[in-house]
């Protein structure tokens, strides 16, 4: 009993001390230690200067059964924002668990950002230190070299970027140029790892293929743009001249961006050249000097060819000639001009010489009605047979008359040797009996009983009826 009025008492005179001590030091009684006079720059945080002015209000930063963090975003409404807008706290593992990185009851002296940025993520910024540790003297890179407002109490909010002053000190030229281009806001494509170094265009909606491959990046993202620049072929490239208001905007349908030319038109390149008519010579009018558009020769609907946009054009140029040429040529102008020009370089004698009488030919003689396809070659085909002559020596002209006129005749051509064997020339009844040039026997010199040359040659397989015919298989007579 004496020990237990002994345990009361002194449990009164411990209530008796606590209750003195809380009248003298009030909440600091339970207070793990004092907290930081750290004085941040700019408008207090709830009307606080810093968390020493909190000593006696602890219920300012705890609250039972509530989250802590969440007491110490009634002051620093400006970290709940970022959370709110998935910025930097926002990226952290636990970003309501303040004390993990800014710990108090340190002392009056304490830092209560050394260990956030003892403790920081660099790569959660945006920006990777990977590849800035060390400064181009090979000294290390300090915090104050990139923010030089550092410390306050948002470097990261308020930091200026000193880029463009390390870089330039690296390669003038290079970042003179490169600011120009595309400004000095650095961060928004590079991230220190190098975004831009292992950028994909590619894997955005506009690859670089073909002639964009070797374009500047200045010359779509004009000022450093990025966001929004147009991908439309009409937005950089200027609709040519002879293009304009025939053809619709959307220039892949029948360009790639391997080159503007040659187009391409159901799928296949598309060479004007391949019509039938080159494009070379008629890219400007010689009168006007315009660029020829397709309108110049073909209608706005279907791109038909006017034929008479020819006759139009060239009497512009000169009436006098084309009157002429119309009227002996006539005006289908495309069968006998392809644009390089084909009748300018053309040597009929690659086609049919013009010699002797035929070099005095009008070309109508020959290409009736203005056609120059097909125009026959055999003599035959133009010159009618003489009656004397017919029946007689058939239709191989050339063996006995030249270009030069048809008399005198004279024997030119005898495709079968007249001297075989040895022999002087034999008459030519011997062979034509009859004075016809258009059949021929072997008989007169040659026997054909059937003890001699009949009974061989059937040996041979040569039939009843192939034997007269010797030259298919005799034609140099041996």
């Amino acid at each position: 009993m004496r020990l237990r009025g002994l345990g009361c008492l002194a449990f009164l005179v411990a209530l008796l001390v606590l209750a003195g001590l809380w009248l003298r030091r009030g909440p600091r009684l339970f207070s793990p230690g004092p907290l930081s006079a750290q004085q941040l720059r700019g408008e207090p945080l709830g009307g606080v200067p810093n968390h020493a002015a909190l000593e006696d209000r602890c219920e300012a930063c705890h609250a039972p059964l509530q989250t802590q963090g969440l007491l110490c975003l009634q002051c620093h409404t400006r970290i709940q924002q970022e959370i709110e807008q998935q910025e930097l706290h926002s990226r952290f593992a636990r970003p309501l668990a303040c004390r993990e990185c800014h710990p108090d009851h340190r002392g009056r002296d304490a830092d209560m950002l050394r260990t956030a940025w003892e403790r920081l993520d660099h790569d959660l910024t945006g920006f990777s230190l990977r590849k800035h540790r060390l400064n181009y003297d090979r000294g290390p890179l300090l915090c104050q070299d990139c923010h030089t407002s550092w410390p306050v109490d948002d470097p990261l909010a308020s930091v200026v970027p000193q880029c463009r002053t390390c870089h330039t000190q690296a390669d003038p030229d290079f970042m003179a140029r490169h600011v120009a281009a595309f400004s000095d806001r650095c961060l928004e494509c590079h991230d220190g790892v190098d975004r831009m170094t292992t950028f994909d265009h590619a894997a955005t909606r506009f690859p670089l293929e073909g002639a964009h491959a070797q374009a500047r990046c200045e010359s779509c993202h004009e000022g450093g743009r990025f966001e929004g620049t147009p991908t439309a072929c009409q937005a950089c490239h200027q609709e040519p001249e002879v293009h304009r208001g025939l053809f619709p905007s959307t220039c892949a349908d029948c360009h790639t961006p391997q080159a503007w030319t040659p187009a391409r038109l159901d799928g296949r390149p598309f060479d004007h050249g391949a019509t039938g008519f080159s494009l070379v010579r008629h890219r400007q009018d010689p009168v006007t000097g315009q660029a020829i558009t397709c309108l110049n020769c073909h209608a706005r609907e279907g791109l038909a060819f006017l034929p008479e946009s020819c006759v139009q054009c060239h009497r512009q140029r000169d009436a006098r000639f084309m009157d002429q040429h119309l009227a002996t040529y006539g005006p289908a102008c495309l069968q006998c001009h392809d644009g390089v020009d084909r009748m300018a370089d053309f040597d009929h004698a690659q086609v049919f010489p013009l010699e002797g009488a035929h070099a005095r030919l009008e070309c109508q003689a020959c290409h009736r009605q203005f056609r120059f396809r097909g125009t026959p070659r055999e003599c035959r085909q133009c010159h009618t047979e003489p009656d004397f002559h017919r029946g007689l020596f058939g239709q191989q002209c050339q063996y006995c008359h030249t270009s030069q006129a048809w008399t005198p005749a004279r024997l030119r051509l005898h495709p079968f040797p007249l001297e075989h064997g040895g022999n002087p020339a034999t008459n030519c009844a011997v062979c034509h009996p009859g004075n016809r040039y258009v059949r021929y026997t072997c008989y007169g010199c040659h026997e054909h009983t059937p003890e001699g040359i009949r009974r061989t040659h059937l040996a041979a397989g040569v039939s009843e009826t192939e034997l007269p015919q010797c030259i298919a298989c005799h034609p140099q007579g041996e």
